[in-house]
């Protein structure tokens, strides 16, 4: 017991004294200048200044937050660490709790502490005793960031009891980050003590904040995402395009000539920001997020066979290369069963770097069709690809773009509008997804490099299949122009999606 007791005795003092120049690298750029950042910060900034202005609601004080490698967890933690300095002059006056820093914060990196065989519980009931203070009746705010907390195996119960110890105040918040699989292990009786919070590859839009300092206009990204979803008919949805085309038009014209392009290739980790020549180590650094996914985070999920662990990589090839998915041809050509194959795909989903989109059939009922697997970031896709894309492969690039957008933005909108799910045809000459809103909403959407011939044909096919739809929308990468193709049928340029 006492030697467990010196153990985090050194552990806490080593930490504590290398704390500052461990953040100078997440918080600062090579100039010395803050480091941007991204949208959900202003989320916990907001929550933060309720919790200094003591009107936190019970509900909030523990926060996870899940995410894939390299979206920039621990950067957003570092930045809330020296909030004060990331509050932009112009908004100082909403966030005075927050600059007055009437409240001690700790930061600890949950996978240092798991490395040295300490738990959790262990090290903060030292850090109550060192500190004299005990969590059932703080007296003084403190704020507690935990970066990687799932690589204690207790976290949980660790959340829940402090959750429970103090319910009679409003002086601790906890904001905890963690793998994707975070909201997989979230057991019934922590997910009503816990908020949970996802953290995204970047989108076009934020990409270009971080990048170039470039802004859309206010609220636009969140009025298109409502129009797709909320409108009528085609007519409707055309006639909000043409309202909007020039505020579109005027923010892609600040934009460099290659940044759609650059974006979908190189953009999807905030950290690629920082390589000045980045084209050439770009996709090694991404490939190296997927090896850590596999080597730590997917066999701490599962239990695989060293047979299966060696061709996650080549499972994950095969994915990015084929236009669509068939399960028994992946076990062919990896020589793996089907049970261990479909375990490493469901691992792949939890931990967020795959997207699942089911297929639908006659009548709209579910049934055994082939699996369309998307990449949570076209950046994944290409890097796996080492650059280098078939022809065929080239619309599941944008197809990887949309599964961001469903899964973020339109996913939480939707659920204004009751249920939202997104699917396929995988008949032959089907369309690429097909949205549910509601009960009875149907909005077909089919993606394209292509003509502006292409498409119209896939949709009335699935069109016959779903029996009926509302509208659909052709989304076309190279034509700029929208057009109302018909009643029921518009094509939408990718830019559009791009502004979201």
């Amino acid at each position: 017991m006492e030697d467990n007791r010196e153990k985090i005795e050194s552990f806490y003092r080593l930490w504590t004294s290398e704390l500052d120049r461990l953040f100078s690298g997440y918080i600062y750029d090579e100039d010395g200048k803050p480091n941007p950042t991204r949208h959900i910060f202003s989320y916990y900034l907001a929550l933060l200044e309720k919790f200094a202005g003591n009107r936190l609601e019970e509900v909030e004080k523990i926060n996870l937050l899940s995410g894939i490698r390299g979206v920039g967890k621990t950067t957003l933690l570092a930045q809330l660490y020296y909030a004060p300095k990331f509050i932009s002059p112009s908004r100082k006056s909403n966030f005075g709790n927050v600059l007055a820093q009437d409240y001690e914060v700790f930061y600890l990196d949950v996978s240092r502490l798991s490395g040295e065989g300490i738990s959790l519980h262990e090290f903060f009931n030292y850090y109550q005793e060192i500190n004299n203070i005990r969590f059932v009746d703080l007296k003084k705010k403190l704020l507690i960031l935990l970066d990687e907390v799932h690589y204690d195996e207790r976290w949980g119960l660790f959340f829940k009891n402090l959750f429970d110890t103090t319910k009679s105040h409003k002086n601790i918040l906890v904001i905890a980050t963690g793998s994707s699989a975070l909201k997989i292990k979230l057991n019934p009786d922590l997910s009503r003590r816990a908020l949970l919070e996802e953290l995204y590859p970047l989108k076009f839009n934020e990409y270009e904040i971080l990048k170039d300092n470039i802004y859309p206009q206010r609220g636009l990204s969140d009025d298109i995402v409502g129009a797709i979803l909320a409108s009528k008919d085609a007519k409707e949805l055309f006639q909000f395009y043409k309202n909007r085309q020039n505020e579109i038009s005027k923010y892609f014209s600040k934009l460099s000539p290659n940044a759609e392009e650059d974006f979908l290739y190189f953009g999807g980790f905030p950290f690629i920001l920082r390589l000045k020549n980045k084209k050439s180590i770009v996709f090694e650094l991404v490939s190296g997020v997927i090896d850590k996914l596999i080597t730590k985070d997917l066999l701490e999920m599962r239990r695989f066979s060293s047979q299966t662990i060696s061709k996650i990589k080549d499972l994950l090839y095969l994915i990015a290369s084929s236009d669509s998915t068939d399960i028994d041809k992946l076990c062919n050509a990896l020589k793996l069963d089907y049970r261990p194959v479909r375990g490493v795909l469901d691992a792949l989903i939890q931990a967020g770097i795959l997207v699942e989109v089911k297929s639908y059939g006659q009548k709209f009922a579910k049934v055994r069709k082939p699996i369309k697997f998307l990449f949570i970031s076209p950046s994944l896709r290409i890097s796996i690809l080492n650059g280098i894309i078939p022809p065929e492969v080239k619309g599941k690039i944008l197809e990887d773009y949309l599964a961001l957008l469903f899964s973020k933005d339109f996913w939480k909108k939707a659920k204004n509008y009751g249920d939202f799910e997104v699917m396929y045809d995988s008949s032959s000459g089907g369309a690429d997804f097909v949205l549910r809103i509601g009960k009875d909403k149907k909005i077909i959407i089919e993606v394209g490099f292509g003509k502006e011939s292409n498409g119209v044909k896939q949709i009335e096919n699935t069109g016959k299949i779903i029996g009926g739809y509302n509208y659909a929308i052709v989304i076309s990468y190279k034509k700029g122009t929208p057009e109302l193709v018909n009643d029921k049928i518009i094509r939408l340029p990718f830019k559009l999606w791009l502004a979201i």
